[in-house]
């Protein structure tokens, strides 16, 4: 909740009268930031953030410190449910084949809203939470997109909304959903497809940025493949003629695929890596993995990508006499965006008001800016975003869009970093670990509680975010390359 000092010293003046205490705090409730105090229910869901905020906090810098990757999480999961089961909520754990996945439940019967939650860290990004680039040497990885502010908050605000709902007798459940491996796009699709999602009303969700708004548009779909090359070993001096290298197949798929960009619409995306090309230059390389990201804004163009990835994999390998199979871990679709529930959270989200930063705190972000090219205004946003009339499709991917085809969906983003800082950054790293970061995951958490809390309270707008689903829903369709029987992956590579 945004609170102005004037209201605060005015209201504890202990020299003023009850009467023009209470008549001045009631005036000022309504003429100070624009920012209204949140009704009764929503206050429950406040005052329990505002108390556990240094519980939270310290949550937040654990998960940070460990910085654990993707299907690793082992710790941070278990420190999230810890928290909620502290507060009864039920915990299953393991969901989905996945030992770093749960789902916690407080309440019974309908309507039932869940809440996102992510802890996966990045590969190589590991920082210190100061304002120069200076690595942790603890740790190699680091939470470069703020996972670590993301499971806190969306923990919190579950908690928040059961303390409301104990309060006020408000029926139905408030799920809070672990959801491991997100850089990877692992968690919410195999999650989804096991059916987790399928009895949910309402998802609501969040992610750490460097402006404070609602995501009101969509995302681009991606598919995630490796192919895996099999040739033949043999001296690479010696005897030459005898091998036959999987790695030669990879480059050449990849020249394929470098030569296709050009013929192929704007909107698309492909990247990749080497994850195996041999293990010495001596010995002709019997294996050899390439690992691709394929994206679009439409998924059905995707699928055209990948099927001419497939030609090329077979082309290369016919050219190397090596053989290829390939494996696709994850395939996500385009975000379907829910107009209603992005109104509902830009309300809540206006009511919660945006995070205000020391000046401390804007000098040490002012000093992450340094390498970064351009000239920045200011170093970190402390204003709300409008709700965007014609929002445009992200240029990332998302696996929080296989939940959106199965159930109304919706997220906001708050300012937890510097303004500019390229994602998946160390100045994101640093920040995510430090009072910046913490005080935009109190400002989410307060707005997801808000949502949710009206959402129990106003099942209105339950019924207009399914209408609007199911017109959007029938309007477009999708269809996943993931076979029906596979399971998740047990690690990412």
């Amino acid at each position: 909740m945004q609170k102005n000092p004037q209201f605060i010293t005015v209201c504890f003046n202990r020299q003023a009268s009850k009467k023009r205490h209470l008549f001045l705090c009631a005036i000022l409730l309504f003429v100070n930031t624009g920012y209204a105090q949140p009704p009764a229910e929503k206050a429950a869901a406040d005052k329990w953030i505002e108390e556990n905020a240094a519980t939270l906090k310290n949550v937040n810098r654990r998960i940070w410190e460990l910085a654990e990757l993707g299907l690793q999480e082992h710790q941070s999961s278990q420190i999230l449910q810890n928290l909620l089961s502290g507060h009864n909520f039920k915990v299953n754990s393991g969901v989905a084949g996945m030992p770093t996945a749960f789902v916690a439940s407080y309440g019974s019967g309908k309507p039932v809203i869940g809440i996102l939650a992510e802890y996966d860290a990045l590969p190589g990004v590991s920082q210190q939470a100061v304002p120069y680039q200076a690595a942790r040497p603890e740790n190699p990885d680091g939470h470069a997109c703020g996972h670590c502010l993301f499971g806190t908050a969306g923990t919190a605000a579950a908690v928040a909304t059961r303390y409301a709902m104990e309060k006020y007798n408000i029926k139905g459940t408030v799920r809070l959903y672990g959801c491991p491996a997100e850089e990877t796009l692992i968690g919410k699709v195999y999650m989804a497809n096991a059916g987790l999602f399928d009895d949910c009303d309402v998802v609501l969700h969040w992610h750490p940025s460097d402006t404070t708004g609602v995501w009101a548009g969509s995302s681009k779909a991606m598919v995630s493949v490796k192919f895996n090359f099999h040739g033949l070993p043999a001296h690479a001096s010696v005897s030459p003629e005898h091998g036959r290298s999987a790695l030669d197949a990879v480059e050449l798929m990849n020249i394929g695929a470098n030569f296709m960009r050009e013929h192929l619409a704007e909107d698309t995306r492909i990247h990749y890596t080497i994850t195996d090309g041999g293990q010495a230059p001596n010995v002709v390389p019997p294996v050899a993995q390439v690992w691709y990201f394929l994206r679009a804004d439409n998924h059905s163009d995707v699928e055209y990508i990948f099927k001419r990835m497939l030609d090329m994999a077979k082309a290369a390998a016919l050219m190397t006499e090596t053989t290829v199979d390939w494996h696709i871990d994850s395939d996500c679709p385009q975000l379907l965006s829910n107009e209603p529930l992005s109104q509902l959270l830009q309300k809540n989200l206006e009511l919660a008001g945006p995070p205000q930063f020391t000046e401390s705190e804007k000098r040490f972000a002012a000093q992450t800016q340094k390498p970064l090219k351009g000239n920045f205004e200011y170093s970190l946003s402390e204003k709300i975003e409008s709700l965007p009339d014609n929002p445009q499709p992200g240029k990332g991917s998302t696996d929080v869009a296989n939940i959106s085809w199965k159930v109304p969906t919706a997220g906001l983003h708050t300012t937890c970093y510097t303004k500019a800082a390229p994602g998946h950054s160390w100045q994101i790293t640093a920040c995510s670990g430090m009072s910046i970061g913490e005080k935009g995951m109190l400002t989410a958490a307060r707005a997801l509680a808000y949502s949710a809390v009206e959402l129990f309270t106003h099942p209105e707008w339950i019924q207009k975010a399914n209408a609007d689903f199911q017109k959007k829903k029938t309007a477009g369709n999708w269809n996943s390359l993931i076979p029906p029987a596979q399971k998740a992956p047990k690690k990412i590579r």
